[in-house]
């Protein structure tokens, strides 16, 4: 029997990151419509997650240390991250994480529970206790694709391209 930590373990890519208020508003995409995002499950129960909008700028200069306030804000505004421990309910199917460092100061310390589900190589997130977020309790949804997978297609994709051109070469100098 496959467990749920056994399904879970390994780098994972984002492929959306979405709000819903409790309070009946729409949707948000607090990380805009193409957010970008790594989350890694270790074997030996610690997690890491990253979490950027993609429409974020570049500062103004090189030095992280000189930035405007405009930039900083949009940094803050633009990223989330955490690191932790996490452990898993096969009976409930969620996962629990006890955050030990955060982007967000707030959150360390804290539980956080998301529920899980799979579709293939796809995995879903949800919250499970509502997240305060922009002045609205949200629950959170995100969709994530297993990276090993998406690498391996990857490298599928560039051989078949490769030994195409390689035959249209050999094509053409015959």
């Amino acid at each position: 029997m496959t467990t749920l930590k056994n399904e879970l373990v390994g780098t994972w890519s984002l492929l959306s990151y979405i709000e819903v208020p409790l309070n009946g508003l729409d949707s948000t995409f607090p990380m805009g419509k193409n957010p970008k995002g790594s989350l890694i499950y270790g074997p030996d129960g610690h997690m890491s997650v990253q979490i950027s909008s993609s429409e974020r700028g570049l500062f103004s200069s090189n030095d992280r240390f000189i930035v405007n306030e405009e930039e900083l804000l949009s940094c803050v505004k633009g990223f989330i991250a955490f690191a932790g421990s996490y452990q898993i309910d096969n009976n409930t199917a969620t996962v629990t994480y006890a955050i030990q460092t955060s982007s967000f100061p707030n959150w360390e310390g804290q539980l956080q529970v998301r529920k899980i589900d799979f579709e293939g190589d796809i995995l879903y997130l949800k919250s499970v206790e509502p997240i305060l977020s922009g002045g609205s309790y949200v629950n959170s949804y995100m969709t994530w694709q297993r990276l090993e997978k998406m690498e391996l297609q990857s490298r599928r994709e560039r051989f078949v391209e490769y030994n195409a051109l390689k035959r249209e070469k050999t094509a053409f100098e015959d």
